[in-house]
Protein backbone atom coordinates (compact mmCIF):
# COMPACT_ATOMS: atom_id res chain seq x y z
CA UNK A 1 0.00 0.00 0.00
CA UNK A 2 1.46 3.73 -1.02
CA UNK A 3 0.55 6.12 1.34
CA UNK A 4 1.60 9.82 1.85
CA UNK A 5 1.01 12.64 3.88
CA UNK A 6 0.12 16.12 3.63
CA UNK A 7 -0.06 17.01 7.50
CA UNK A 8 1.92 16.52 10.10
CA UNK A 9 -0.92 15.46 12.14
CA UNK A 10 -1.20 12.31 10.21
CA UNK A 11 2.57 10.96 11.09
CA UNK A 12 1.64 8.77 13.51
CA UNK A 13 -0.51 7.00 11.74
CA UNK A 14 1.45 6.60 8.26
CA UNK A 15 4.18 5.53 10.99
CA UNK A 16 2.06 2.76 12.37
CA UNK A 17 0.65 1.10 8.68
CA UNK A 18 3.95 -0.86 8.24
CA UNK A 19 3.11 -0.49 4.19
CA UNK A 20 3.71 2.84 4.18
CA UNK A 21 5.80 4.38 1.33
CA UNK A 22 6.54 8.29 0.72
CA UNK A 23 5.63 8.85 -2.66
CA UNK A 24 7.74 11.21 -5.50
CA UNK A 25 6.07 14.52 -5.18
CA UNK A 26 5.14 14.61 -8.91
CA UNK A 27 2.19 12.18 -7.80
CA UNK A 28 1.07 13.89 -4.80
CA UNK A 29 -1.86 15.79 -4.13
CA UNK A 30 -1.80 19.47 -5.32
CA UNK A 31 -4.15 22.09 -4.11
CA UNK A 32 -6.78 23.31 -6.59
CA UNK A 33 -5.05 26.93 -8.12
CA UNK A 34 -8.50 28.73 -8.37
CA UNK A 35 -11.82 27.41 -7.51
CA UNK A 36 -13.76 24.78 -9.78
CA UNK A 37 -16.04 26.31 -12.36
CA UNK A 38 -18.98 24.92 -13.31
CA UNK A 39 -19.07 23.38 -16.86
CA UNK A 40 -22.08 23.09 -17.52
CA UNK A 41 -24.36 20.04 -19.33
CA UNK A 42 -22.50 17.59 -21.27
CA UNK A 43 -25.37 15.90 -23.87
CA UNK A 44 -23.93 12.69 -25.11
CA UNK A 45 -26.58 11.46 -27.61
CA UNK A 46 -26.22 14.99 -29.49
CA UNK A 47 -22.96 15.96 -28.73
CA UNK A 48 -24.31 19.25 -27.31
CA UNK A 49 -23.94 21.62 -24.41
CA UNK A 50 -26.38 23.41 -22.11
CA UNK A 51 -24.04 25.74 -20.31
CA UNK A 52 -24.50 26.53 -17.01
CA UNK A 53 -26.54 28.70 -15.62
CA UNK A 54 -26.11 28.77 -11.79
CA UNK A 55 -23.31 27.27 -9.08
CA UNK A 56 -23.34 23.46 -9.64
CA UNK A 57 -25.69 21.63 -6.67
CA UNK A 58 -27.19 18.89 -6.09
CA UNK A 59 -29.09 16.39 -8.84
CA UNK A 60 -31.71 16.47 -6.43
CA UNK A 61 -32.52 13.69 -3.85
CA UNK A 62 -35.10 11.92 -5.71
CA UNK A 63 -32.65 10.97 -8.41
CA UNK A 64 -29.50 10.96 -6.86
CA UNK A 65 -28.22 7.53 -6.24
CA UNK A 66 -24.70 8.28 -5.04
CA UNK A 67 -23.43 11.96 -4.14
CA UNK A 68 -19.44 12.46 -3.35
CA UNK A 69 -19.17 15.97 -3.75
CA UNK A 70 -17.76 17.63 -0.73
CA UNK A 71 -14.34 19.83 -2.93
CA UNK A 72 -11.61 19.03 -1.04
CA UNK A 73 -9.39 21.95 -2.87
CA UNK A 74 -7.57 19.18 -4.18
CA UNK A 75 -6.73 17.13 -7.27
CA UNK A 76 -4.71 14.26 -7.90
CA UNK A 77 -2.57 14.28 -10.96
CA UNK A 78 -3.04 11.38 -13.45
CA UNK A 79 -1.46 12.41 -16.71
CA UNK A 80 0.97 14.86 -17.58
CA UNK A 81 4.30 15.13 -19.57
CA UNK A 82 6.98 12.64 -18.12
CA UNK A 83 7.70 13.62 -14.43
CA UNK A 84 4.99 15.83 -13.73
CA UNK A 85 2.01 13.85 -13.44
CA UNK A 86 0.85 10.16 -13.11
CA UNK A 87 1.51 9.74 -16.85
CA UNK A 88 -0.01 7.02 -18.98
CA UNK A 89 -2.24 6.40 -15.43
CA UNK A 90 -5.91 5.35 -14.33
CA UNK A 91 -7.51 5.23 -11.64
CA UNK A 92 -10.03 3.47 -9.73
CA UNK A 93 -12.80 4.40 -7.05
CA UNK A 94 -15.27 2.71 -4.98
CA UNK A 95 -18.52 3.33 -3.51
CA UNK A 96 -21.47 1.14 -3.44
CA UNK A 97 -25.60 1.59 -3.24
CA UNK A 98 -27.59 0.08 -1.14
CA UNK A 99 -30.45 -2.54 -2.14
CA UNK A 100 -34.10 -3.46 -0.41
CA UNK A 101 -31.82 -6.20 1.77
CA UNK A 102 -29.16 -3.84 3.07
CA UNK A 103 -30.02 -3.28 6.94
CA UNK A 104 -28.06 0.23 6.92
CA UNK A 105 -31.00 2.76 8.85
CA UNK A 106 -31.22 5.41 6.33
CA UNK A 107 -32.99 8.66 6.90
CA UNK A 108 -35.45 8.63 4.07
CA UNK A 109 -36.53 4.63 5.17
CA UNK A 110 -33.72 2.70 2.49
CA UNK A 111 -33.58 1.90 -1.13
CA UNK A 112 -37.04 0.61 -2.51
CA UNK A 113 -35.31 -1.78 -5.60
CA UNK A 114 -32.17 -3.42 -6.41
CA UNK A 115 -31.45 -2.22 -9.91
CA UNK A 116 -30.70 1.39 -11.01
CA UNK A 117 -30.72 2.98 -14.06
CA UNK A 118 -28.02 6.02 -14.18
CA UNK A 119 -28.90 8.55 -17.02
CA UNK A 120 -27.20 10.95 -15.63
CA UNK A 121 -23.53 11.79 -13.83
CA UNK A 122 -21.17 14.58 -12.65
CA UNK A 123 -17.40 14.48 -12.19
CA UNK A 124 -14.80 16.96 -11.65
CA UNK A 125 -11.14 17.46 -12.74
CA UNK A 126 -8.61 19.33 -13.07
CA UNK A 127 -6.96 20.07 -17.00
CA UNK A 128 -3.83 22.98 -16.91
CA UNK A 129 -3.46 21.95 -20.66
CA UNK A 130 -3.56 25.64 -22.84
CA UNK A 131 -4.94 24.77 -25.87
CA UNK A 132 -8.65 24.53 -25.79
CA UNK A 133 -11.11 21.47 -26.09
CA UNK A 134 -8.77 18.85 -25.98
CA UNK A 135 -9.03 17.06 -22.71
CA UNK A 136 -11.03 14.07 -22.68
CA UNK A 137 -11.88 10.88 -19.86
CA UNK A 138 -13.04 7.54 -20.09
CA UNK A 139 -15.32 6.18 -16.94
CA UNK A 140 -16.10 2.47 -16.32
CA UNK A 141 -18.60 0.97 -14.02
CA UNK A 142 -17.41 -2.12 -12.64
CA UNK A 143 -20.17 -4.31 -10.24
CA UNK A 144 -18.88 -7.01 -7.61
CA UNK A 145 -15.86 -4.16 -7.21
CA UNK A 146 -13.39 -4.90 -4.21
CA UNK A 147 -11.62 -1.76 -2.77
CA UNK A 148 -8.18 -1.00 -3.82
CA UNK A 149 -7.81 -3.25 -6.22
CA UNK A 150 -7.51 -3.33 -10.30
CA UNK A 151 -10.43 -4.68 -12.07
CA UNK A 152 -10.59 -7.72 -13.87
CA UNK A 153 -14.40 -7.96 -15.00
CA UNK A 154 -15.77 -6.22 -17.69
CA UNK A 155 -17.22 -2.82 -17.18
CA UNK A 156 -21.68 -2.35 -16.92
CA UNK A 157 -21.21 0.91 -18.21
CA UNK A 158 -18.91 3.18 -20.19
CA UNK A 159 -18.66 6.81 -20.54
CA UNK A 160 -16.59 8.70 -23.23
CA UNK A 161 -16.40 11.72 -23.08
CA UNK A 162 -13.78 14.56 -25.62
CA UNK A 163 -13.24 17.62 -26.66
CA UNK A 164 -13.99 19.19 -23.46
CA UNK A 165 -12.74 22.16 -21.46
CA UNK A 166 -8.69 22.77 -20.23
CA UNK A 167 -7.08 25.59 -18.39
CA UNK A 168 -8.31 25.50 -15.10
CA UNK A 169 -10.76 22.78 -12.70
CA UNK A 170 -14.31 21.92 -13.90
CA UNK A 171 -17.21 20.21 -12.55
CA UNK A 172 -18.81 18.79 -15.68
CA UNK A 173 -22.64 17.31 -15.80
CA UNK A 174 -23.19 14.60 -18.61
CA UNK A 175 -26.73 13.48 -19.56
CA UNK A 176 -26.72 9.74 -20.63
CA UNK A 177 -29.95 9.57 -22.10
CA UNK A 178 -30.78 8.51 -25.78
CA UNK A 179 -34.28 10.75 -25.96
CA UNK A 180 -32.04 11.53 -29.17
CA UNK A 181 -29.22 10.19 -30.84
CA UNK A 182 -27.20 7.47 -29.31
CA UNK A 183 -27.19 7.53 -25.22
CA UNK A 184 -24.77 5.73 -22.56
CA UNK A 185 -27.26 4.96 -20.10
CA UNK A 186 -26.38 1.72 -17.95
CA UNK A 187 -27.89 0.12 -15.47
CA UNK A 188 -25.89 -0.76 -12.08
CA UNK A 189 -27.34 -3.40 -9.40
CA UNK A 190 -27.32 -2.49 -5.95
CA UNK A 191 -24.64 -4.01 -3.01
CA UNK A 192 -22.07 -4.72 -5.44
CA UNK A 193 -24.11 -6.70 -8.03
CA UNK A 194 -25.09 -10.14 -9.54
CA UNK A 195 -21.99 -12.21 -8.38
CA UNK A 196 -23.16 -11.77 -4.99
CA UNK A 197 -26.85 -10.44 -4.56
CA UNK A 198 -28.08 -8.82 -1.96
CA UNK A 199 -26.06 -7.14 0.81
CA UNK A 200 -23.15 -9.35 2.40
CA UNK A 201 -21.51 -6.80 4.86
CA UNK A 202 -18.34 -6.94 2.69
CA UNK A 203 -17.19 -3.99 1.05
CA UNK A 204 -15.37 -6.48 -1.52
CA UNK A 205 -18.82 -8.27 -2.38
CA UNK A 206 -21.39 -4.95 -1.73
CA UNK A 207 -19.23 -1.79 -3.83
CA UNK A 208 -19.13 -0.74 -7.29
CA UNK A 209 -15.76 0.49 -8.63
CA UNK A 210 -15.22 3.55 -11.11
CA UNK A 211 -12.53 4.08 -13.64
CA UNK A 212 -11.06 7.29 -14.32
CA UNK A 213 -8.66 7.45 -17.33
CA UNK A 214 -7.27 10.47 -19.08
CA UNK A 215 -8.16 10.44 -23.22
CA UNK A 216 -7.22 13.36 -24.15
CA UNK A 217 -4.42 14.83 -25.96
CA UNK A 218 -3.17 17.44 -23.51
CA UNK A 219 0.22 17.22 -22.06
CA UNK A 220 -0.12 19.68 -19.08
CA UNK A 221 -0.99 18.50 -15.50
CA UNK A 222 -4.48 16.82 -15.28
CA UNK A 223 -6.28 15.07 -12.81
CA UNK A 224 -9.56 14.10 -10.76
CA UNK A 225 -10.41 16.40 -8.11
CA UNK A 226 -10.59 14.76 -5.03
CA UNK A 227 -13.53 14.41 -2.69
CA UNK A 228 -13.73 16.17 0.83
CA UNK A 229 -14.25 14.84 4.66
CA UNK A 230 -17.38 13.28 5.46
CA UNK A 231 -17.36 14.69 8.86
CA UNK A 232 -18.64 18.01 6.71
CA UNK A 233 -21.29 16.02 4.58
CA UNK A 234 -22.28 12.77 6.60
CA UNK A 235 -23.54 13.75 9.72
CA UNK A 236 -23.69 10.52 11.38
CA UNK A 237 -20.07 9.65 10.43
CA UNK A 238 -17.34 9.32 13.29
CA UNK A 239 -14.65 7.25 11.11
CA UNK A 240 -14.01 4.54 8.77
CA UNK A 241 -16.23 4.13 5.77
CA UNK A 242 -18.90 7.30 4.96
CA UNK A 243 -22.32 5.23 6.48
CA UNK A 244 -25.39 7.08 5.28
CA UNK A 245 -25.17 8.53 1.38
CA UNK A 246 -25.75 11.70 2.59
CA UNK A 247 -27.56 13.77 -0.24
CA UNK A 248 -29.02 10.51 -2.06
CA UNK A 249 -32.78 9.75 -2.04
CA UNK A 250 -32.07 7.17 0.41
CA UNK A 251 -29.88 8.87 2.80
CA UNK A 252 -29.88 12.34 5.03
CA UNK A 253 -29.37 16.01 3.75
CA UNK A 254 -25.35 16.27 3.65
CA UNK A 255 -23.98 18.69 6.43
CA UNK A 256 -22.85 20.97 3.64
CA UNK A 257 -25.01 22.41 1.53
CA UNK A 258 -25.81 20.87 -1.68
CA UNK A 259 -22.73 18.19 -1.02
CA UNK A 260 -22.83 14.55 0.14
CA UNK A 261 -20.60 12.06 0.90
CA UNK A 262 -20.67 8.75 -1.18
CA UNK A 263 -22.23 5.71 0.88
CA UNK A 264 -19.34 3.10 1.58
CA UNK A 265 -16.65 5.08 -0.21
CA UNK A 266 -12.99 4.31 1.66
CA UNK A 267 -10.23 6.42 1.91
CA UNK A 268 -8.27 4.71 -0.73
CA UNK A 269 -8.16 4.22 -4.41
CA UNK A 270 -6.55 2.35 -6.59
CA UNK A 271 -3.70 3.39 -9.37
CA UNK A 272 -2.33 1.76 -12.23
CA UNK A 273 0.67 3.36 -14.46
CA UNK A 274 2.23 1.94 -17.11
CA UNK A 275 5.25 4.60 -17.69
CA UNK A 276 5.84 4.55 -13.88
CA UNK A 277 5.27 1.44 -12.75
CA UNK A 278 6.57 2.28 -9.42
CA UNK A 279 3.16 3.94 -8.85
CA UNK A 280 1.09 1.34 -9.27
CA UNK A 281 -1.22 0.10 -5.82
CA UNK A 282 -3.10 1.58 -3.13
CA UNK A 283 -3.02 4.89 -2.60
CA UNK A 284 -4.26 6.81 0.53
CA UNK A 285 -3.93 10.63 0.39
CA UNK A 286 -3.88 11.88 3.77
CA UNK A 287 -7.59 11.08 5.59
CA UNK A 288 -10.39 13.12 7.02
CA UNK A 289 -8.33 15.96 8.99
CA UNK A 290 -9.47 18.52 6.88
CA UNK A 291 -11.88 21.71 6.81
CA UNK A 292 -14.31 21.24 3.52
CA UNK A 293 -13.80 24.05 0.85
CA UNK A 294 -17.54 23.25 0.19
CA UNK A 295 -18.59 24.50 3.77
CA UNK A 296 -16.26 27.56 3.80
CA UNK A 297 -13.15 26.22 5.76
CA UNK A 298 -9.67 25.93 4.64
CA UNK A 299 -8.93 23.08 2.96
CA UNK A 300 -6.50 20.26 4.61
CA UNK A 301 -5.72 17.03 4.10
CA UNK A 302 -7.77 15.23 1.59
CA UNK A 303 -9.67 12.34 1.58
CA UNK A 304 -8.72 9.36 -1.32
CA UNK A 305 -12.59 9.64 -2.88
CA UNK A 306 -12.92 11.35 -6.30
CA UNK A 307 -15.66 13.42 -6.59
CA UNK A 308 -19.10 11.43 -8.33
CA UNK A 309 -22.79 12.27 -8.47
CA UNK A 310 -24.86 9.56 -10.31
CA UNK A 311 -28.41 10.57 -10.93
CA UNK A 312 -31.36 8.17 -12.30
CA UNK A 313 -34.40 6.62 -11.72
CA UNK A 314 -34.53 4.19 -8.62
CA UNK A 315 -35.21 1.22 -10.68
CA UNK A 316 -33.89 0.86 -14.31
CA UNK A 317 -36.01 2.47 -17.16
CA UNK A 318 -35.57 1.15 -20.43
CA UNK A 319 -37.90 -2.01 -20.96
CA UNK A 320 -35.42 -4.68 -22.77
CA UNK A 321 -38.85 -6.70 -23.88
CA UNK A 322 -41.68 -5.88 -26.57
CA UNK A 323 -45.19 -6.63 -25.41
CA UNK A 324 -46.76 -9.14 -26.48
CA UNK A 325 -51.39 -9.53 -25.96
CA UNK A 326 -52.50 -7.18 -24.23
CA UNK A 327 -53.96 -8.42 -20.91
CA UNK A 328 -57.70 -7.88 -19.56
CA UNK A 329 -59.13 -5.01 -17.72
CA UNK A 330 -58.65 -5.15 -13.94
CA UNK A 331 -60.48 -4.06 -11.35
CA UNK A 332 -58.24 -0.85 -10.83
CA UNK A 333 -59.86 -0.07 -14.52
CA UNK A 334 -57.16 -0.66 -16.81
CA UNK A 335 -54.97 -3.95 -17.61
CA UNK A 336 -51.58 -4.90 -15.65
CA UNK A 337 -48.06 -4.85 -17.75
CA UNK A 338 -45.36 -7.64 -17.53
CA UNK A 339 -42.20 -5.98 -18.69
CA UNK A 340 -38.17 -6.99 -18.11
CA UNK A 341 -35.40 -4.64 -17.44
CA UNK A 342 -31.88 -4.45 -17.40
CA UNK A 343 -29.34 -6.23 -19.57
CA UNK A 344 -30.45 -8.38 -22.54
CA UNK A 345 -27.38 -10.39 -22.35
CA UNK A 346 -27.99 -13.45 -21.38
CA UNK A 347 -24.55 -14.36 -19.79
CA UNK A 348 -24.39 -11.46 -17.75
CA UNK A 349 -27.90 -12.67 -15.83
CA UNK A 350 -29.00 -8.58 -14.88
CA UNK A 351 -32.27 -8.29 -15.34
CA UNK A 352 -35.55 -7.27 -12.98
CA UNK A 353 -38.88 -9.19 -14.06
CA UNK A 354 -41.70 -6.58 -13.10
CA UNK A 355 -45.72 -6.68 -13.17
CA UNK A 356 -47.18 -3.31 -12.62
CA UNK A 357 -51.13 -1.88 -12.73
CA UNK A 358 -51.89 -5.20 -10.59
CA UNK A 359 -54.45 -4.43 -7.74
CA UNK A 360 -53.21 -3.09 -4.48
CA UNK A 361 -52.17 -5.54 -1.79
CA UNK A 362 -53.00 -8.63 -3.69
CA UNK A 363 -50.52 -12.09 -4.09
CA UNK A 364 -48.70 -12.73 -7.57
CA UNK A 365 -46.62 -14.61 -9.65
CA UNK A 366 -44.76 -15.30 -12.92
CA UNK A 367 -45.25 -17.14 -15.66
CA UNK A 368 -42.99 -18.31 -18.57
CA UNK A 369 -42.67 -19.92 -21.88
CA UNK A 370 -41.44 -20.06 -25.19
CA UNK A 371 -44.05 -19.27 -27.65
CA UNK A 372 -47.13 -17.15 -27.74
CA UNK A 373 -50.91 -18.05 -28.14
CA UNK A 374 -53.34 -15.29 -29.03
CA UNK A 375 -55.26 -13.04 -26.22
CA UNK A 376 -58.43 -14.58 -25.29
CA UNK A 377 -57.90 -17.75 -27.01
CA UNK A 378 -57.52 -19.43 -23.16
CA UNK A 379 -59.69 -17.73 -20.73
CA UNK A 380 -58.85 -18.12 -17.43
CA UNK A 381 -60.37 -16.93 -14.50
CA UNK A 382 -61.07 -12.41 -15.49
CA UNK A 383 -58.77 -12.76 -18.08
CA UNK A 384 -56.50 -14.79 -20.34
CA UNK A 385 -53.61 -16.47 -20.77
CA UNK A 386 -51.40 -15.43 -23.57
CA UNK A 387 -48.38 -17.99 -23.09
CA UNK A 388 -48.94 -21.28 -25.14
CA UNK A 389 -48.64 -24.52 -22.53
CA UNK A 390 -48.08 -27.56 -24.68
CA UNK A 391 -45.42 -25.86 -26.90
CA UNK A 392 -41.49 -26.25 -26.26
CA UNK A 393 -41.40 -26.76 -22.79
CA UNK A 394 -45.06 -25.61 -22.06
CA UNK A 395 -45.82 -23.44 -18.78
CA UNK A 396 -43.44 -22.39 -16.22
CA UNK A 397 -44.17 -21.04 -13.19
CA UNK A 398 -42.15 -18.58 -10.62
CA UNK A 399 -43.77 -20.30 -7.22
CA UNK A 400 -41.03 -20.84 -4.98
CA UNK A 401 -41.41 -19.33 -1.50
CA UNK A 402 -39.00 -15.99 -2.85
CA UNK A 403 -40.50 -15.77 -5.83
CA UNK A 404 -44.80 -15.39 -4.52
CA UNK A 405 -44.85 -11.84 -4.55
CA UNK A 406 -47.86 -9.25 -2.76
CA UNK A 407 -48.16 -6.12 -5.19
CA UNK A 408 -48.37 -3.80 -1.92
CA UNK A 409 -49.80 -0.29 -2.37
CA UNK A 410 -48.20 0.49 -5.40
CA UNK A 411 -49.79 -2.69 -7.53
CA UNK A 412 -46.72 -3.79 -8.63
CA UNK A 413 -44.31 -6.44 -8.01
CA UNK A 414 -41.05 -8.03 -9.46
CA UNK A 415 -37.87 -10.73 -9.01
CA UNK A 416 -34.52 -9.42 -9.51
CA UNK A 417 -31.77 -12.17 -10.81
CA UNK A 418 -29.17 -9.89 -9.05
CA UNK A 419 -30.49 -10.75 -5.43
CA UNK A 420 -30.98 -14.25 -6.41
CA UNK A 421 -34.59 -14.41 -6.73
CA UNK A 422 -34.22 -16.04 -10.25
CA UNK A 423 -31.53 -16.65 -12.77
CA UNK A 424 -31.13 -16.94 -16.65
CA UNK A 425 -29.50 -19.89 -16.47
CA UNK A 426 -32.60 -21.82 -15.24
CA UNK A 427 -35.66 -20.89 -16.44
CA UNK A 428 -38.59 -22.96 -15.78
CA UNK A 429 -40.79 -24.79 -17.71
CA UNK A 430 -43.44 -27.10 -16.87
CA UNK A 431 -41.00 -30.33 -17.06
CA UNK A 432 -37.76 -28.84 -16.31
CA UNK A 433 -35.59 -25.78 -16.19
CA UNK A 434 -33.88 -24.01 -19.22
CA UNK A 435 -31.04 -21.40 -19.89
CA UNK A 436 -31.32 -18.33 -21.32
CA UNK A 437 -28.84 -17.73 -24.58
CA UNK A 438 -27.87 -15.46 -27.73
CA UNK A 439 -31.22 -15.99 -29.86
CA UNK A 440 -33.60 -17.30 -27.55
CA UNK A 441 -36.75 -15.76 -27.29
CA UNK A 442 -38.93 -16.27 -23.63
CA UNK A 443 -42.27 -14.66 -22.95
CA UNK A 444 -43.46 -13.97 -19.69
CA UNK A 445 -46.94 -13.04 -17.84
CA UNK A 446 -48.10 -12.39 -14.43
CA UNK A 447 -50.92 -14.02 -12.80
CA UNK A 448 -52.75 -12.00 -10.10
CA UNK A 449 -55.27 -12.45 -7.33
CA UNK A 450 -58.03 -10.52 -8.10
CA UNK A 451 -61.14 -8.75 -5.60
CA UNK A 452 -63.66 -8.97 -7.99
CA UNK A 453 -65.05 -11.75 -10.49
CA UNK A 454 -63.62 -14.95 -10.77
CA UNK A 455 -60.79 -13.78 -7.82
CA UNK A 456 -57.68 -14.25 -10.11
CA UNK A 457 -56.72 -12.30 -13.72
CA UNK A 458 -53.70 -12.28 -16.09
CA UNK A 459 -51.46 -9.37 -17.40
CA UNK A 460 -50.09 -8.48 -20.56
CA UNK A 461 -47.47 -10.55 -21.47
CA UNK A 462 -44.33 -9.28 -22.29
CA UNK A 463 -41.43 -10.68 -25.03
CA UNK A 464 -37.42 -10.84 -24.79
CA UNK A 465 -34.90 -12.27 -27.25
CA UNK A 466 -31.66 -12.57 -25.32
CA UNK A 467 -28.41 -11.15 -26.93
Amino acid sequence: MHRFTLASSLAAVLTAASTAQVQPAASQAHRMPQPARDAGTYHVATGTWTRATSSVAAFGLSDTIYSNTANSGYYAPSIGPMGAGFAGGEAVDDGAIPGTTNPTVFSFGGATTDIYRVAELQFAYCDFETTAGVSGWTLNFFEDYAPCTYPTQAPVGTVVLSGLPTNGCWFLTVDLSSATGTGQEFSLQADGGAAAPGYDGDPALDSFGVKFKYTGSGLANAGMIIAGDPANTDTGWTSGIPSTGSNTYFGELGGCPGTGTGFGNDDLVWRESVTHPAQTGCWFFGGYANASAACGGTPGVPMAGYWLELSGASGPVDCICTAGCTGAVTSTGAPAICEIFGNPIASANDVQLRASGVPPNQFGIFATGRAPIPAMTVNSGNGWLCIDPGAMGGLGRFQGASQIKNSGPTGTFSLDTSIGEWSLTSIPTSTGTYAAMSGVTSYFQAWFREPVGAGFNFSGSTIVTWQ
